[in-house]
């Protein structure tokens, strides 16, 4: 005796369209923050494309021949510094662009849309990051290497890294430790950084965790990142000082769309921004090989 079944009655049973959906998401901005954005509001939209920024020779303490011998009134000698300069230069933009025919664009979900220009300035931003951790002119990826590709990264290692900020005088405020997934891993087997982690964020507001930031490590803010640039089979790391890389977006995420009439009734949507960095302070910064 023949049965009904799901396949002879699929007509007959309906489909129902969740008002919800399920998003792939993005991480949120963790690189960008953590530059120098001090010459930023100096390039605003008009203003051409190049911050000349002065560098000035830090002060060291007075040597033994410049010290004048007590009730003598010995001449001076004075210093003549050689001044530079940098040139931070907005030559980037990141876009993220769709086009969607007219009849979809009026029945397909409201939700879609919503999500669709959120993803927008997701995905510029995401872009803006990597494109600091991976340039090899003035990116993470320009900096001394230490450490071992592919390999733990070690308590030894992040101790170089940290030495080297303090042999060059950066400032305690605003070093950090960008890593990767699998260096978080790493770290987390060494107990000694374990429990500094541990005791660094004891008390702290878990809405510290949306841009990446999961603790702190001897004088090092460290950050979480999955944008980083892969090396050969592993990661490369950071470790630096915000003053290491200067940035400036002069045009910030903008979502511009309309219609098109002339390839057909198409609705198109893009986004973009407009930005560049610059390696300021080579001696500020470490790449850190690792996993």
């Amino acid at each position: 005796m023949a049965n009904m079944t799901k396949t002879t009655m699929a007509t007959y049973l309906p489909e129902v369209w969740s008002a919800l959906a399920t998003v792939t998401y993005r991480q949120t901005t963790i690189i960008w923050p953590l530059m120098d954005h001090r010459w930023e509001p100096e390039i605003g939209v008009g203003r051409g494309d190049t911050v000349n920024i002065p560098n000035f020779t830090q002060n060291v303490r007075t040597d033994v021949t410049k010290r004048s011998t007590f009730g003598t009134a010995a001449s001076l000698t004075f210093v003549a510094n050689t001044e530079l300069q940098t040139q931070l230069k907005v030559d980037q933009m990141a876009y993220d662009a769709h086009r969607i025919p007219v009849e979809m664009s009026v029945q397909n979900q409201p939700i879609y849309n919503t999500l669709l220009v959120e993803g927008i300035g997701q995905a510029i931003a995401q872009q803006m990051d990597y494109d600091v951790a991976s340039d090899g002119t003035n990116g993470f990826d320009a900096f001394t290497a230490i450490g071992t590709d592919n390999v733990d990264v070690t308590e030894a290692t992040i101790l170089q890294g940290e030495t080297n900020l303090n042999d060059n005088l950066a400032p305690q405020e605003g070093r950090y430790f960008c890593m990767s997934p699998a260096s978080r891993a790493s770290i987390l087997q060494i107990e000694v950084l374990r429990n500094q982690l541990f005791a660094s964020t004891m008390g702290k507001l878990s809405g510290e965790i949306a841009n990446g930031f999961f603790g702190k490590i001897l004088s090092l803010n460290c950050y979480m990142d999955a944008d980083l640039e892969s090396g050969t089979s592993g990661t490369k790391n950071f470790i630096g000082h915000m003053e290491a890389i200067a940035v400036a977006s002069q045009q910030s995420i903008k979502i511009v769309g309309g219609l098109n009439i002339a390839d057909g009734l198409i609705n198109e949507v893009a986004g973009y921004a407009v930005y560049g960095f610059k390696q300021v302070k080579s001696a500020f910064g470490r790449e850190v090989a690792g996993k």
